[in-house]
């Protein structure tokens, strides 16, 4: 196996902090590919492939000298009985021999270590392939099979998908890696939870199950993340779906639930079949909606139409009650009674009309959801 160059070169430095010697870091051909003395990098000798080739200490001093060598000892180090690198020490022998065996234990601890974090990256990175591929309605059938046993996952069993996003101003999850050790720390003993962060969302498959111990769960999420970064995570929960050919209808839907919760601004977790307007407006062409709102307030600007929502809003909040929205918008019930009939008369529609206040309020909503959306797209 190769050793990357740059955790070859922290490891030298680690080892030079604890002896003050020289140190050089060879691969298994006898090349330096880190050292402490810089000039020496790209350069060879047979020392260090003799050490790989007897899988022992070899020391170079005046009775045993190679050609561009200089005194002191390559050890080799090992991973599971194979050399995979050579550690050289500059120095006298008998400075540097006793050094031997703590400095080959050390390098092979911090190897083992840079390995394990690459392991834990590598399979990070293939959980999110799967995730990715899982999510996707047109998606390569071989390959999610060919992810799932590499990482020993079950895609045949009953899942539904939960999309994670944050409520705020900025809708990316710039800290998505810390979010993964909370989730790690979480998950350790549920090997059966699919999930992978990514700097747009939290993405998970869970087994089919009781709801009620899928939303503890999901809270226990909300509350770490937001104790551990102060960050706000809002869920949107998907139907149960069957196997990995259908696990995509269900990602669909939590993410529709996911998107509907930053749109009305709620900390919560939300069932796509908890959803109301959020299931006609999500499904609802663009080009559909946007003719739509244009037919209801046809002529209006953009300013007219706040100002009759603000109105609209504050009469649907109290109910239908002109006293109370009038005190809402610190407003005389006469000045309010007028917004309302001038709604009617620049709409068509009349507020105070079960009928026309139905299409108003698909209207106002609409609106909003398609602004909503514009800007979703443009970040």
């Amino acid at each position: 196996m190769e050793i990357d160059p740059k955790i070859a070169q922290a490891i030298t430095a680690n080892i030079k902090d604890l002896l003050h010697h020289e140190i050089n870091f060879f691969n298994t051909s006898g090349t330096i590919i880190a050292s402490t003395d810089k000039s020496r990098v790209g350069t060879s000798h047979d020392g260090a492939r003799l050490a790989v080739s007897l899988k022992e200490t070899v020391a170079i001093d005046s009775e045993h000298q190679f050609v561009g060598a200089r005194d002191g000892i390559n050890i080799p180090v090992m991973l599971d009985d194979d050399v995979i690198a050579v550690i050289g020490i500059t120095g006298t022998r008998e400075e540097v021999e006793p050094y031997g065996n703590i400095i080959r234990k050390i390098t092979e601890i911090l190897i083992r270590e840079n390995l394990d974090q690459v392991t834990r990256s590598d399979r990070r990175l293939m959980m999110t392939n799967l995730l990715s591929l899982l999510s996707s309605q047109n998606h390569d059938v071989a390959l999610i099979h060919h992810l799932a046993r590499t990482l020993d996952v079950d895609v045949k069993i009953p899942r539904r998908a939960v999309v994670g996003r944050v409520l705020a101003d900025d809708p990316t999850l710039e800290r998505h890696q810390d979010i993964s050790r909370v989730l790690q720390d979480i998950f350790a003993a549920r090997p059966d939870v699919l999930y992978s962060v990514t700097p747009q969302e939290c993405a998970f498959y869970f087994p089919d199950g009781r709801d009620d111990v899928l939303h503890s769960t999901l809270r226990a999420v909300q509350t770490s993340v937001r104790e551990s970064y102060g960050i706000t995570l809002v869920f949107g929960v998907g139907d149960v779906a069957d196997t990995a050919s259908s696990y995509w209808q269900s990602y669909a839907q939590a993410d529709t639930a996911a998107d509907w919760q930053l749109f009305v601004a709620r900390q919560d977790i939300c069932a796509y079949d908890g959803l109301d307007y959020g299931i006609l407006l999500s499904s609802m062409p663009a080009s559909s909606a946007e003719q739509f709102v244009s037919r209801v307030f046809h002529g209006l600007s953009s300013e007219e139409i706040d100002l009759y929502e603000k109105t609209f809003q504050a009469y649907t909040l109290h109910n239908g009650s002109i006293l109370h929205a009038a005190d809402d918008l610190y407003l005389h019930k006469n000045t309010l009674q007028n917004h309302l009939n001038k709604i009617a008369h620049a709409t068509g529609y009349n507020p105070r009309t079960l009928e026309d206040y139905v299409i108003l309020n698909l209207a106002f909503k609409m609106r909003r959801y398609l602004a909503f959306e514009q800007q979703r797209r443009a970040e």
